[in-house]
């Protein structure tokens, strides 16, 4: 919870909020909790329209992108969680709605920047949450894909290709490892699968380049140590081989 530091009068105070709704709000002072009612302000003589057939439309929807170590989703701004329309679970759609915030007197959005499952809500109802904070954890689903036939490395590097390749290194006991650090982007053999010396293995993005990971001997993959979407250090063992 942020902290608030106030000068009133020449003294010095540490305030935070630790409830807020419509009706009131809970504020810790220097150690101590208080409650304080708000009262709505007198609109009697103001005259109230019918209600429409459409609702008002909302403010426009956010988006918060997707950290793939992490999956966390982030508050775009400050405000109060008004509503949760999903649960821990529910598999929700790119720009379905997960969030619904009050910030600014508006109800505001925040959708799913992707295709994911609801792994962990980490907010409530009427919480009161600060720009960054982290609402709920994504975990991305993984696309059935038909097995793939390693992509033989090209003789002739093609100037209008955006990837390089990047030498892997295979140790004394046949597990091919990270070259430098970056994230998995793709991987292109499966296991069981029979490979040859020049083969890609997967792709691995680094410095915002895709490189082509080889590999450097023949045999039979006997384990994946990685999937799409793996943050990798250097060193790191990323493909295990058997004879």
């Amino acid at each position: 919870m942020k902290t608030y530091k106030l000068l009133i009068n020449g003294e010095r105070y540490e305030a935070s909020i630790l409830e807020y709704s419509s009706s009131h709000a809970k504020i810790n002072i220097n150690g101590h909790d208080y409650i304080i009612q708000i009262e709505q302000d007198a609109a009697s003589g103001v005259p109230k329209l019918q209600r429409q057939e459409q609702d008002v439309p909302m403010a426009p929807s956010f988006s918060s992108k997707i950290d793939l170590g992490t999956g966390e989703v982030k508050a775009p701004l400050p405000g109060v969680i008004i509503s949760i329309p999903v649960k821990e679970g529910d598999l929700v759609k790119k720009g379905q709605a997960i969030l619904i915030i009050e910030a600014m007197k508006m109800e505001s959005e925040i959708a799913a920047p992707e295709e994911a499952k609801i792994a962990k809500i980490l907010v409530k109802e009427r919480s009161l949450v600060q720009e960054g904070d982290v609402l709920l954890i994504l975990e991305a689903l993984e696309q059935k894909e038909p097995q793939k036939q390693p992509r033989k490395a090209p003789k002739q590097p093609s100037i209008q290709t955006a990837q390089a390749a990047a030498p892997a290194t295979l140790s004394s006991d046949k597990i091919l490892r990270a070259p430098l650090p970056g994230t998995i982007i793709d991987v292109s053999v499966n296991v069981g699968q029979a490979v040859h010396e020049g083969d890609v293995a997967l792709i691995l993005e680094a410095m915002k380049m895709e490189s082509d990971i080889h590999f450097e001997a023949k045999g039979k993959i006997k384990k994946i140590h990685v999937s799409r979407g793996d943050i990798v250090q250097e060193g790191d063992p990323l493909i295990e081989l058997e004879d």
